[in-house]
Parts: structure tokens; sequence; C-alpha cells
């Protein structure tokens, strides 16, 4: 590693020195191929940034060098031959970018009045040796003065800039499409500090666990020696996800008949830790025996009948972890109680979507009535699953190669369920955010209790 170092701080060197010396002849081959030799050094280094994040930090460099050395040379301070823009010397400030992310490690940390004086003091070293090798004529030693004030700005706002943490991810959060793909995911598994710690638990349960996501979580729980019963309404698929690991073990349910699932849980062991990941998209309106219909009756009613039947039949350790899977679908959706037991305009996103945000709007009435538990709702961003492929088949084409991987779904999950405990509350790739977007979702808060009251009463 140190040798890469030191070949990369030589080689940069050297290329300051070329495009110093050869590019006030040759200034537009010398400005292409120093933006290829930044692209080179992102794909061989990796710095810890996105390519979209390392691209515009790079524009921002050449920018800001633009704008400064245009200004120095309207004020007088500084001619650059004959050319009226030097292309040249602008290539140096895309030649900078090469030394983030590895080279300048060591500087980062420094507090911002070093890095002032470092980029202030560097700036008049690097323009005074390079005046002696090309055209530039310092006319000026008020240039001098106003370079270090520009750099003593430049140089500290560079790696705020550089950060990955900086509001270039805010941006790209706040598009949504570059926050629930897998881009979004990649760069926020860069603040991820914790690895999974399951060993407190034994034996975990997952609802709809035979694929996608819920497969994913349960093989990450078995691989770490923890004993999960996975559910799902197809026998063969079941059978199949069991044979992937001797931990695994499938139990054939269907959440929307409720007498089945005070059965499943009758005939189940105690269980200290449970994923509700189930889900699915029929194509058509239908309802179960009491009339709920078949995504609500499952999702919601059934998920909450299962977790009353594990908590009144003393089925699940106190200070279990409990999370609910939902989708950012949500997000668009204010909840519509009048859906769920007749729909003559059926859609089956539209109604997904109701159900999950039926499913977040419930949570801290859940809380309430299970306060041995720790409850927790989060969504998992668009993920690469049998289900989304065979559910919204225009989007899965549209979006395939730029979905989640089942771990870059199931990662807040495992998260969620690891020691120690997390705040309450609503989850995306491991931070706590808004179940709100949109001020109209925001009157669903008004029907949490009607709709709450109704699932207490289905279950007596």
């Amino acid at each position: 590693m140190k040798a890469q170092i030191i070949f990369k701080t030589l080689f940069l060197y050297l290329a300051w020195y070329l495009i110093i010396s050869l590019g006030p002849q040759y200034q537009y081959i010398i400005y292409i191929s120093t933006i290829l030799l930044s692209f080179v050094s992102f794909y061989f280094y990796r710095p810890p940034v996105s390519f979209a994040h390392y691209v515009f930090t790079l524009v921002f460099f050449a920018i800001f060098g633009a704008v400064q050395d245009s200004l120095f040379q309207q004020m007088g301070l500084v001619s650059y031959g004959q050319a009226s823009f030097p292309w040249w010397l602008n290539a140096l400030y895309i030649l900078f970018i090469c030394y983030y992310g590895d080279l300048f490690n060591f500087v980062e940390k420094l507090p911002t009045y070093i890095k002032s004086l470092l980029g202030a003091s560097g700036a008049i070293i690097s323009y005074y040796g390079g005046a002696q090798i090309s055209p530039v004529t310092i006319e000026s030693p008020v240039f001098y003065i106003c370079l270090a004030f520009s750099w003593a700005v430049f140089f500290p706002l560079s790696f705020a800039i550089f950060d990955p943490k900086f509001l270039w991810n805010k941006i790209l959060d706040a598009s949504i499409f570059y926050s629930f793909d897998k881009s979004g995911f990649q760069r926020h598994r860069l603040d991820f500090k914790e690895s999974y710690d399951f060993r407190e638990i034994k034996t975990a349960l997952v609802t709809g666990g035979t694929s996608g996501i819920g497969l994913e979580t349960a093989l990450n729980l078995a691989k770490a020696g923890v004993e999960v019963i996975i559910t799902g309404r197809n026998e063969e698929k079941g059978m199949k996800a069991q044979g992937q690991h001797s931990l695994l073990k499938f139990k054939q349910l269907d959440l929307s008949d409720w007498e089945k699932v005070r059965n499943f849980v009758d005939e189940l062991e105690k269980v200290d830790s449970i994923v509700f990941n189930a889900g699915g998209m029929p194509e058509s309106f239908n309802v179960n025996k009491q009339g709920i219909e078949i995504q609500f009756s499952s999702q919601l009613y059934g998920h909450y009948h299962l977790l009353k039947a594990l908590h009144l039949n003393d089925k699940i350790s106190s200070n279990s972890p409990i999370v609910w899977v939902t989708s950012g679908g949500m997000y668009l959706r204010s909840l519509d109680l009048n859906k769920i037991r007749n729909n003559p305009q059926y859609d089956k996103v539209a109604t997904y979507a109701n159900v999950k945000r039926a499913q977040v709007t419930i949570a801290p009435l859940l809380r309430s009535e299970f306060k041995s538990l720790k409850i927790y709702m989060m969504h998992p961003g668009w993920v690469d699953t049998p289900g989304v492929e065979s559910a919204i088949p225009k989007f899965y084409g549209k979006m395939k190669g730029r979905l989640r991987s089942p771990i870059g779904g199931a990662d807040t999950i495992l998260w969620l369920l690891s020691r120690p405990f997390k705040e309450a509350g609503f989850y995306f790739d491991r931070k706590k955010v808004k179940d709100h977007f949109f001020r109209f979702t925001k009157k669903s808060e008004k029907l949490a209790e009607e709709l709450y009251n109704d699932l207490q009463e289905s279950y007596e």
C-alpha cells in the first residue's frame, strides 16, 4: 500500500510538471488527458464516494479554479501569456482531485484553521513555482495575498464537499430514485458502523421467508446460529427454501385465514424475535372469510392476529424485537379505510401501498398494547426479488440493474434485530426517517384509532 502511495505521489508530481511545462502549447490535449487521468484514478484507487459525487467534486474544483484565475487576470494581478483563458492551468484543478481519498487522508482530520494555512501556503508555493517554468507572469505581489485568501477558503471547503456526508448525499436522497435504488444503499452503507449481533437471539420467526428479503433475512440469522421458522403459502417454495440451511424450518401458513393463524401459534414453540415480511399483490379483488380484502387480511390483520396470539399464549419472549417490513410506496398514500372491505376499483399496487401506510399508521398503538416488545417499522427500498418481478413487471423491467440485492433490502431488518436495541421508530438504511413526505398523507393519523379498534375487534 505504501508503495502505491509513493508511486501515485511521484506520478502526480510528474503530471503537474508536464501540465505546467507543456500545457501552454498543447492546452486542449492536456485538459482532456487530465480529465481522463482523474477518471483512471477513481477506478484504480476507488475513493470512498460514488462516481457521481466524484464528478460533482471535480466540476466544483474546475469551476472554482476558472473563476479564481479569470478574476485575478481581470484585476490585473496576473497574466497568462497569449491565452485568453488558460485551460492548461485549469487542468491542475482537475488533477487536484486525484489527491483525495488517499493521499490527503492525513489532512482530512486536521482542524479547519490548519487546513486553511496549508491551503494558502501550498497555493503560493505552487503558483510561484509554476510561474518559473510557464508563461504566467505575476504582475503584483497583491496576487499572492488574494491567492492565499482564496485557498484558505477553498482547501478546507474541498474536504467538506468531497466528504460522502456532504450536501450531495442529501440532494440524492431527496430525489428518492437515487436513495431507494442500489446506489442509495451503497452510499448509505459507508456510514454503517455496527456489525450484526444475534448472540441473544435463539429462535426467530420470519413470515414470507421463502424467497426475496424474507429468505435473505432468514439465511443470515441461520448462519449466525439462530433457529429460524419461515412461513409462506406455497409448500414447494417453502421446502426448497428450508433446504438451503439446516437451521431453517418451513411451516405453511396463510395469514389471511385467521383460524389457521391461531392453530399455527398453538403448535409453535416460543420465539424471541419476529420479522413480519409476508406480502403479495393479488391481481383481482378478493376477501377472506371475514370479508376483509386479502392484502389487508394477511399483511395487516393477519400479522396482528399472529402477534396477539403469540403474546397471549406466552409464545414470544419479553423484550423481543419485532420488525414490520413496509414499503416506500406508502409515502404516496393516505390511509383509506373504505377500501378494506369493499373496493370496486381495486388496484393491486395502490392497495399494497394502502396496507403499508396502515402498518406504519398503527405503529404507536401497537407499541402501547405490546409494551413488553420492541416494535420497529422499516422499508427496504427497491429490491430485486421474485415478488417484485412477478407483481410489477413493468417497474421491474425499467429498474432492473438499479434494484438492490436482497441483502440491501434485508440489512436494516437484521440491524434492528441486533443488540443493543434501537429507538422505536420508522427506519430506512439504519436511520430513523420520517413516515410522511407530504401533508396530505398525515390525515391517516386521525384514522389510526378507528383502524386499531377494528383490528382488536376482529381478534375477539
